[in-house]
């Protein structure tokens, strides 16, 4: 069948891949979709299945960075969640999360967990609200592990929902060091509330291309993993 456009299939493949290297697009089976737009926030399920191979390795490198008797935070996101099979190798360790599904896989492993009340989200399974913020201003962390919906050079690390940047600022603010972990398909995208500027934390991500962490090495710190 030739496609309405009168271009070949492996124009139209080639042309979907350009797109999606420019951000413009998502390719999905059969076809493509469009980006998220500013205020969308996708549910878990959906993300959950997206660059699997690359949070994997994310993960695992941000939970190297983990060390024993540490208390850390642990935002909500899949990316997030990849860190927590790694973290059984750390002796008296400490997590507080907002994240309902976090704290379930973190007990799983048997690892102690302070989940904070509040509001809970049922698209990201994340507690937000005023009573999350009250309780993690009293709080203090050795690091902090963050996820973002999009994150660009101008505009910063942002997330759909003001409630949840409001968290992750917090949490940044109230650590000694902080990592954003986020794979190249979220790089020049923009979501409506910015949590951090883009030389506030170390980045963990992989899949950006040279020129990408180039251009990225000059505002902040990067750690590229495979």
């Amino acid at each position: 069948m030739i496609p309405l456009t009168g271009a070949s299939a492996s124009t139209l493949r080639r042309d979907l891949k350009d797109l999606e290297s420019c951000h413009k697009l998502l390719r999905i089976h059969g076809g493509a979709q469009n980006v998220i737009s500013l205020h969308e926030e996708p549910a878990l399920s959906q993300k959950a299945t997206v660059n699997l191979d690359g949070k994997k390795a994310i993960g695992k490198a941000a939970a190297n960075l983990v060390q024993n008797n540490e208390v850390i935070f642990l935002d909500s996101g899949t990316t997030i969640q990849f860190m927590i099979p790694y973290l059984i190798e750390h002796k008296d360790l400490l997590v507080v999360t907002n994240s309902v599904d976090n704290a379930s896989m973190l007990a799983d492993y048997n690892i102690d967990t302070f989940l904070p009340g509040g509001r809970l989200k049922s698209a990201t399974k994340a507690l937000v609200g005023s009573t999350m913020i009250q309780t993690l201003e009293t709080y203090h962390f050795d690091k902090a592990f963050i996820g973002a919906n999009g994150f660009s050079i101008d505009s910063g690390f942002t997330t759909p929902d003001p409630e949840e940047s409001a968290i992750k600022n917090l949490a940044i603010t109230q650590s000694n060091l902080a990592f954003v972990l986020s794979d190249s398909s979220k790089y020049c995208q923009v979501s409506f509330s910015k949590f951090a500027d883009i030389k506030d934390v170390t980045l963990i991500t992989s899949g950006l291309t040279d020129k990408e962490l180039e251009l990225l090495n000059k505002k902040t710190r990067i750690m590229e993993v495979n």
